[in-house]
């Protein structure tokens, strides 16, 4: 029941902000972006693709996971990443949630593989690495909140492919296993959010079990995007590389 009632409180907080910034969006100059599908098993899903004019060869991938009640359009608008990639040269796909959320809530850990939001993302970065020559060893992952808790769910399932993730406001999934590999993580969450203290405890769980882990309290922000804070998130993606 808990984590019903934090889901519907993230849908409520995540409504309000999409609300106020949606229309403050302002494309970045060097940067083309574009909407594109696929289709997994049965299913057409689609992601927000933002390629630089300026972009690396062989290039890093960030894959920005939005809100419960959030789209991609509107992360772009509180996160600013879209002009982040578009200066540091940095292939941004945002996938899109079914029903605006993420498969991350009361998860079996033994069914992950069925996971349809699993599933999706493996479709999806192979699609991605067919189209564009990405770098296999800079394969990054952020999130908010209901976002930021899929984003360590699949780093826990595919923690052999990812370099490093950002979560911002979202709580870890309970009772997942223990993933093949250490990843580096940067937790972010402000001093008045509800889930702050949960955050905490897990960065000590984090750093317990031998990961890399930091942690950023940003004081009196609530369940909202700390935005003078996403080139400091970028540059802690950037500083890291998968290592077998």
């Amino acid at each position: 029941m808990d984590h019903r009632r934090a889901f519907m409180t993230i849908l409520f907080f995540g409504a309000l902000a999409l609300t106020a910034c949606y229309f403050m969006y302002e494309p970045p100059p060097a940067a083309e972006i574009a909407t594109e599908s696929l289709t997994v098993g049965s299913s057409t899903r689609s992601y927000r693709v933002v390629v630089p004019q300026a972009m690396k060869s062989p290039t890093p991938v960030v894959f920005a996971f939005h809100g419960v009640g959030d789209t991609p359009e509107s992360m772009a608008v509180y996160s600013r990443l879209d002009r982040v990639a578009a200066e540091a040269g940095f292939l941004l796909v945002y996938p899109v949630g079914r029903n605006a959320s993420w498969d991350a809530v009361e998860v079996e850990p033994e069914k992950l593989e069925e996971n349809p939001d699993v599933q999706f993302f493996d479709a999806l970065l192979e699609q991605i690495a067919a189209k564009h020559a990405i770098d296999r060893h800079r394969i990054y992952l952020i999130g908010m909140s209901n976002g930021a808790a899929f984003a360590q769910l699949f780093a826990h399932v595919r923690s052999q492919e990812i370099a490093a993730v950002v979560a911002h406001s979202g709580v870890c999934p309970q009772g997942l296993n223990p993933p093949e590999q250490k990843f580096p993580i940067l937790l972010i969450v402000g001093s008045n959010d509800h889930v702050a203290e949960a955050i905490g405890a897990e960065c000590e769980r984090y750093q317990s079990e031998g990961h890399d882990a930091q942690m950023i309290v940003v004081p009196a922000l609530g369940h909202e995007w700390a935005r003078g804070r996403t080139e400091e998130a970028w540059a802690f993606l950037a500083g890291h590389e998968l290592t077998p």
